[in-house]
């Protein structure tokens, strides 16, 4: 086969024998810069003295396109037959005249044999060295071109092995009778090997070399050199094909489609540890047919590509289906196996156009490693499939469809051998972003019928070229999307995306929303309540410009001038577009007339591109409107307290009693809180500390003080805190404002507010200080602040929260954004003031929540606060009862989602929706980070159906979701939370899931919205204090479930009931480090094994222990079977001695106790499906290897813990450890008495997993 070069554009690197090989993205039209380059060339008498002089003419003619010098090109040569002899080295000629000289004298060398493999030893050995011209160590280029006419008569791998083991560039041309598959394995990539059987092409060749040798000299082309292997045997690769659904490849042609993969899969060996393969289809929008972890077997896997049929649709979105691909296929969840280095594919066959943009998705892809070919069939855009595939040589293109069949061969072989890619890009120099580069730009869009499907694209067209115009991030240009007809929805939030590929690849796969009535006064409300706040990513505050870009194709049906006005006032620059009829009305919305600009139709907005684009890109906003001087009516004042209420954290419901009257002053004040004002003390605040003296005065003047009603304590802070008063020093409200009126400030430079946070939770919130919060009395925290603080406040701020303290903050001067933000318990409670002068302004803003709020406690289960890992899952009502208001119940998951720390070995969260069945939207082990269960979640759709069947839905969850092979993790002893929300009455019973449910360990939430089953709700729920009820779907909220998240513990979680044989039995084996690393410290390590025996219930048919002690070989003490009471167990581990030992050997240890511990005869019960523990305490790096007997371990079921003391960090027990949460490193001997209860915890929650894959090779 005949390989053509071009010079390669994308940037690309190819894993092969241990070499990376980078492609940059500049393009060089001739050779410069410098290189060593020697030509290894057959002198055989395979090739006839004319064939001999073609060759030497190639090189001749090569050379003379050459900057040939010390300091540039420099050349050597070698000739071989029978042995290799050298015709001139790399320094014997130092101008180009000489090396032509030279090679018009070169001769036939003439003998029966091509040692090739003896060849390139040679090179290594006699001209690749600094004494024969090679610059390798000053980092010139070392390049080798082998002309060869025939397969070697030696052994080749060894000096191939060499060769490339010191990243030497290896070109292969083969004339005559050359080998192609040896000619592969020489070259340091196939795209290298240039067969020219009849010496015609020699021209052509020469130029594809030239190309390739030029990028190699002016370094846009290197080589990372890895660890390499004499034999590179790639038998696991994971392969995505993505094929083109559409209707115009009909199903005639869509059978060759999958004929051809048929073909090319067959090739491979298929299995979870070898080859696997995915498939999407794709046309106006991707489908999954299977990820790449649904088909294990062969015969599955052709099943399934017979039953593919063709899914249609007329618009061929290659961009959008790249960017769903790289999103949903190449990830762990779906069985990607990146992270564990296996090669990652991506084949696109495609028979048409795009009609988005592919570069950018291509681009993506090719970052995230994953190497991509484009195979185009029919009318398809070449410069498309040049800008998917991830270098030339990977495009393929035929005439029609049936030709497919011809590529096969020209697939496989890449697929076969390639070794995965990794991206290597010059670093640009990062300019200094200035103030003017940023902006909040939120684009609000009609998605009524009344735009209609075509104009919707050409709308999704125009904000792509407004948006590609901008520099996205998220210290850059920020965008949010709202689509709205009769109610307006968000695509997305300015801070859900921080990447330009992110915003483009959401804008192109936008689909229309429907409706027939446009509420644009509506939507102008929304973005401004929702979009243009601090939670959604807005940075007014930080003085950053706001946008608003209207695009609207029809009058409202309601009032836009007073939310006009509203955006206004509130800072927001608000430019319109619409179609010429309706840019009237449209005129009210705009900041100014000249920002109202009109089109024809949609189909006309590129027209108006560049006039939307420069106010867009040099307008600085218009100024907030000034606060309001008129007292607010009661409207104002409810929505103003609801909404810092339907916020907080850590209660069951937000109650505020509603005021009738019209401020303030006039709301009477009968509840009971306890109520701490943390003051900034520091000479910073100087003159101004009179300010917040009258402050506090005029806030605790309309508070009713008192031992039963308010109590007030007041704490100032700089570099400590000092205490004012306490809650319970005074009992009148006379005497708090007199010693509010004598505060004076305590001075200092600087300002510790996480050490004054911590000290207000620890020595103020308590008993002895006044606090009544274990009565129940809500806990309020005021902070005035003045400048950022020199401790982290983080810690102290989330402490805050656990312990149901509502935190107000008050900002001035110098304090710090993102600080304020996370102490706050909302930002509906975050005030922001130029300095404490103008303290007045806000104070009844503070006044309404101190004197309305209302919190109920509630007591959650231990298990589900202890620790920072809990398993969440949403079961949510997806019948059609729920209809259009399904984006109310997302917004509440989107609104809670924060409150986590999603993490692989953190929070998970899974979603699932039910009515007449269950659907998991996404599992718990799916997403490992906010942003990507935030992003899936604003996707959810309504799943639809007329029934509700609840009680199925709990059972589905529990044995599906919360299990172990749903992602669960109990067996970890990590808490699960299941929070139910429903529309109505099941139409199954609930009493018996919800049971299994609480007996499994799960801790229910229950809300129900409008006409529900109360006593359902409680039925269901943990507790009846878990259980909640709204309204209507407004009423979420005022709900608050943020509950997961406090400290405040009573009950327990309730234990699974125990049915008999294997949940009270486990088999303990104590693998403990006995070397000379122990010493002394052996007793303490007695003492534990000793405490942790004392906890369990010791016996044949119950517990049994065993213990293994190791340093260079392992030593059994004695075994599972050994003793069978505790009192035995404890006298054997009481008599041992320390085995000594200089060094640790953890991998003979291990394969130790899976050879024969973990065994029938020595007392194992695995076969039985008991529990089987293996608690190994190490004190440093094993020296050995230990992956494949911990990856044995894990695949027989056994559970192991890693505990480390000294040099034994985190590091060296992951590997080891069932998973990270396993892993206890403490800091000294006495640090293991602290771990007990923990570890004894998690040992009585393991369950045992029968795992079929056998473990081998023993």
């Amino acid at each position: 086969m005949v390989t053509t070069m071009k010079m390669h554009r994308s940037a690309f690197q190819l894993a092969v024998f241990g070499l990376v090989l980078s492609y940059s993205v500049t393009q060089t039209q001739q050779v410069q810069g410098s290189a060593d380059l020697i030509f290894l060339i057959d002198g055989s008498g395979h090739l006839g003295s004319n064939e001999f002089q073609l060759i030497r003419s190639f090189i001749v003619n090569f050379i003379q396109d050459l900057n040939i010098g010390p300091d540039a090109i420099q050349i050597g040569l070698v000739q071989y037959s029978n042995t290799p002899s050298t015709e001139f080295y790399l320094n014997t000629y130092p101008t180009k005249r000489g090396v032509l000289n030279a090679m018009k004298n070169l001769w036939q060398k003439i003998g029966d044999q091509a040692n090739t493999g003896k060849a390139l030893q040679f090179l290594i050995d006699n001209h690749f060295i600094p004494s024969a011209g090679s610059r390798a160590e000053e980092g010139v280029p070392q390049v080798m071109v082998l002309m060869t006419s025939r397969q070697s008569t030696d052994d080749v791998k060894r000096g191939v092995f060499s060769i490339k083991k010191r990243g030497t560039f290896t070109f292969v041309v083969g004339v005559k009778d050359a080998d192609a598959a040896e000619a592969k394995l020489i070259a340091t990539d196939p795209s290298f090997v240039m067969l020219i059987p009849d010496f015609q092409g020699m021209a052509t060749t020469r130029q594809g070399l030239m190309s390739l040798f030029s990028l190699v000299a002016t370094k846009q082309l290197v080589i990372e050199v890895g660890e390499p292997k004499a034999e590179v045997q790639i038998s696991k690769r994971d392969i995505v094909f993505l094929i083109d659904g559409s209707s115009s490849v009909g199903r005639a042609n869509f059978l060759q489609i999958c004929k051809l993969i048929m073909s090319i899969t067959d090739k491979f060996v298929i299995g979870p540890d070898s080859v696997q393969v995915a498939v999407v289809q794709y046309s106006d929008v991707p489908r999954t047919e299977f990820y790449l972890n649904t088909h294990t077997t062969q015969s599955a896997l052709q099943t399934a590509l017979k039953n593919l049929s063709l899914r249609g649709g007329w618009t061929l979105n290659t961009g959008a289906a790249l960017d769903y691909t790289s999103k949903n296929h190449f990830t762990r969840a779906a069985g990607s196996r990146k992270e564990d280095s296996v090669p990652q594919f991506l084949v696109l066959i495609t028979g048409g156009r795009s009609k988005d943009e592919v570069k950018h998705p291509a681009d993506t892809l090719k970052r995230a490693a994953v190497m991509i070919f484009a195979v185009g069939a029919g009318d398809v855009d070449p410069a498309q499939l040049h800008e998917v595939a991830i270098d030339p040589s990977l495009e393929f293109r035929v005439d029609d469809f049936h030709s497919l069949q011809e590529l096969q061969e020209r697939l496989m072989a890449p697929l076969s051998t390639l070794a995965g890619v990794t991206i290597v890009y010059e670093k640009p120099n990062v300019p200094v972003k200035k103030e003017m580069d940023k902006r909040d730009i939120v684009f609000l869009v009609d998605g009524s019928h009344n735009v209609g499907r075509r104009n919707l694209a050409a709308i999704r067209d125009f904000i792509t070229r407004i948006v590609t115009a901008f520099d996205i991030g998220s210290d850059g240009v920020r965008i949010g999307l709202v689509q709205y007809s009769d109610v307006a929805e968000a695509e997305f939030f300015l801070n859900t995306y921080s990447s330009k590929n992110e915003v483009l690849s959401h804008v192109r796969r936008l689909t229309q929303r429907g409706g027939a009535v446009l509420k644009t006064g509506k939507a102008l409300n929304y973005v401004l309540k929702y979009l243009f706040t601090k939670y959604s990513g807005s940075r007014q505050e930080e003085g950053v410009p706001q946008f608003l870009v209207l695009i609207a194709g029809g009058k409202s049906r309601d009032d836009v001038k007073l939310p006009s006005d509203a955006l206004s006032q509130a800072g927001v620059t608000t430019l319109v577009i619409g179609v010429e009829n309706v840019i009237k009305q449209l005129q009210e919305v705009s900041s100014d007339p000249n920002l109202a600009f009109g089109v024809k139709e949609f189909s006309y907005l590129p027209d108006i591109q560049q006039e939307i684009l420069l106010p867009l890109s040099t307008l600085t906003g218009v100024r907030k409107a000034s606060e309001r001087q008129t007292d607010p009516t009661t409207e104002e004042i409810q929505q103003d307290v609801l909404l810092p209420l339907s916020t907080l954290t850590g209660v069951k419901k937000i109650v505020s009693e509603m005021p009738t009257v019209k401020n303030t002053k006039e709301i009477i004040d009968t509840r009971e809180r306890d109520i701490v004002f943390l003051i900034d003390g520091s000479t910073k605040v100087g003159s101004t500390f009179s300010s917040v003296r009258e402050f506090l005065h005029g806030v605790i003047e309309h508070l009713n003080v008192g031992l039963n009603s308010n109590r007030i304590a007041v704490v100032q802070y700089s570099t400590d805190p000092t205490v004012e008063f306490l809650l319970n020093t005074y009992s009148s409200k006379g005497e708090v404002l007199d010693a509010v009126g004598n505060l004076e400030p305590k001075g200092g430079r600087t300002l510790n507010t996480g050490a004054a946070l911590n000290y207000v939770i620890r020595n103020v919130f308590t008993a002895a200080s006044g606090s009544r919060r274990d009565s129940g009395v809500p806990q309020l925290l005021v902070l005035l602040i003045s400048g950022k603080s020199n401790d982290n406040v983080k810690k102290a701020a989330e402490a805050l929260k656990k312990a149901a303290i509502v935190t107000f903050v008050i900002g001035a001067m110098d304090a710090d954004g993102k600080e304020l933000q996370d102490i706050a318990y909302s930002s509906n409670l975050l005030f922001a003031i130029q300095d404490f002068q103008s303290l007045p302004d806000i104070q009844d803003q503070v006044l309404q929540p101190l004197k309305t709020l209302i919190v109920e406690i509630v007591k959650m289960p231990s298990s589900v606060t202890e620790g920072n890992k809990r398993d969440v899952v949403f079961l949510i009502d997806g019948s059609y009862h729920v209809g259009t208001f399904f984006y109310l119940i997302r917004d509440l998951i989107i609104n809670l989602i924060p409150n986590f720390n999603l993490a692989k070995d953190k929070d998970q969260i899974s979603v699932v929706q039910y009515s007449d069945n269950a659907r998991i939207e996404f599992p718990l082990n799916a997403y490992t980070s906010n942003e990507q269960v935030l992003a899936a979640t604003r996707k959810l759709r309504l799943k639809g159906g007329r029934k509700l069947k609840t009680g199925f839905a709990l059972d589905f969850v529990r044995r599906n979701v919360f299990s172990r092979s749903g992602g669960g993790r109990q067996h970890l002893g990590i808490s699960q939370i299941l929070v139910l929300i429903t529309t109505g009455k099941s139409q199954d019973d609930v009493r018996r899931p919800s049971e299994e449910l609480k007996q499994a360990g799960i801790v229910p939430f229950a809300v129900g919205i409008g006409d529900v089953d109360r006593s359902e709700l409680n039925q269901v729920a943990y507790s009846p204090k878990l259980a909640f009820q709204v309204d209507d779907y407004w009423g979420l909220s005022d709900l608050d479930l943020h509950l997961l998240s406090i400290s405040q513990n009573e009950e327990n979680v309730p234990t699974p009931p125990i049915s008999g044989s294997a949940v009270d039995k486990r088999d303990v084996i104590f693998l403990i480090d006995g070397s000379a690393k122990i010493g002394k410290g052996f007793s303490t390590v007695r003492q534990f094994m000793a405490k942790m025996v004392e906890k369990f219930d010791v016996g044949e048919e119950k517990v049994q222990f065993g213990v293994v002690q190791f340093s260079e070989t392992p030593r059994t003490e004695f075994l599972l079977n050994t003793h069978s009471t505790k009192k035995g167990v404890l006298t054997a581990i009481k008599k041992l001695k320390i085995k000594r030992g200089k060094k640790i050997n953890i991998g003979r240890a291990l394969d130790h106790v899976i050879k024969s511990v973990f065994t029938s005869s020595a007392g194992s019960r695995l076969d039985s499906a008991v529990p089987q523990i293996l608690l190994l305490l190490t004190s440093g790096r094993s020296r050995d290897d230990v992956s494949q007997q911990a990856e044995k371990l894990r695949k027989l079921g056994i559970v192991l813990f890693g505990i480390g003391l000294k040099e034994a960090d985190q590091t060296v027990l992951e590997p080891m450890a069932y998973s990270a949460s396993l892993v206890f490193p403490v800091r000294s001997f006495q640090g293991l008495m602290d771990i007990q209860n923990r570890l004894q915890l998690i040992m009585k929650s393991v369950a045992i997993e029968v795992v079929e894959t056998p473990v081998e090779d023993f």
